[in-house]
């Protein structure tokens, strides 16, 4: 009946955004390429104190789309009737996904968790609910006002964090796909046992480009690529995270994931020592997971 009534309120919608919470972020990288099949796009994230991702898709009647993704929440009734559902493949309770059942709870609930607005252009939806768009990030480039706090693990000597950053034009589906190389690298940098300790979808300001591009080394064309367009910044822990990240994702690989890592891994921007990613976490974010060995404090 909740289905009934949900679509039933969104099938005047066109195109919308709409709202997902979830505690399941050692599925990450699955759950996004679920959003991409289903032709959802990615237009808010980020992850919370208490290690939820948040995260606002886009699509046609979006609400509806995503309840139906998400899936009931009586879970063995997932796995029944809904197989294919987040819930019924990730869940192991049902506050593990969180989506709401109205066009009208999803436009509160994003003004609430997304108030500086979306990573996307306007839309008639948007502009009718008062949405804001095109939103620059604000937390990006204020290092100064940071200290990254390094803590050895003694349990686990090899333990690092490693920051990497997906351009725009991974977030993008790749030809003949629905499914962007992001998706799918994060899929199997999960694979290879890294844990996601921060992330968010943002558009970087056009006077913290030249920062950016130092703490990278890139060219200026490619940095440019960054101008008006977001990206995907996250920091991951693992065993040799930052000294061996892409020898760790070439030795997990079969065929597929080498032709992956063989056309897109020069386009990720990643640390390549400890120092760098200190710098590199503390350009973009105000704290790390609880989860993780270092911490990132605002002075």
């Amino acid at each position: 009946a909740a289905f009934s009534r949900c679509k039933a309120v969104v099938s005047t919608q066109s195109t919308g955004a709409a709202l997902l919470v979830t505690s399941q972020i050692q599925h990450f990288g699955k759950i996004v390429k679920r959003l991409e099949q289903e032709e959802f796009t990615i237009v808010g994230l980020y992850l919370t104190g208490d290690d939820r991702a948040v995260v606002c898709v886009q699509a046609e009647n979006s609400v509806y789309k995503l309840r139906e993704l998400v899936g009931p929440a009586d879970l063995r009734h997932a796995k029944i009737s809904h197989q294919f559902s987040l819930r019924a493949s990730f869940a192991s309770e049902t506050s593990d996904f969180y989506a709401p059942s109205t066009y009208e709870n999803s436009v509160q609930s994003i003004k609430e968790y997304f108030p500086s607005g979306l990573c996307c252009s306007n839309t008639l939806d948007m502009q009718a609910e008062g949405i804001p768009h095109s939103r620059i990030d604000d937390v990006v480039g204020h290092a100064e006002k940071r200290q990254y706090v390094y803590h050895p693990c003694h349990l686990k000597p090899l333990l690092q964090t490693v920051c990497v950053v997906f351009p725009p034009d991974l977030l993008r589906p790749a030809k003949h796909t629905r499914l962007s190389p992001a998706s799918q690298l994060i899929t199997l940098i999960q694979g290879c046992q890294f844990e996601i300790m921060n992330m968010r979808l943002m558009t970087l300001p056009q006077n913290c480009l030249p920062k950016f591009r130092s703490l990278f080394k890139i060219h200026y064309e490619m940095c440019q690529t960054f101008a008006g367009r977001p990206c995907l910044a996250m920091i991951l822990q693992r065993e040799n995270a930052a000294s061996c990240f892409l020898q760790i994702l070439e030795g997990y690989s079969n065929n597929n994931s080498k032709k992956l890592l063989d056309t897109y891994s020069h386009m990720m921007l990643y640390s390549s020592n400890r120092q760098k990613c200190e710098d590199q976490s503390r350009f973009f974010f105000e704290f790390l997971s609880r989860r993780c060995k270092d911490e990132i404090l605002v002075l």
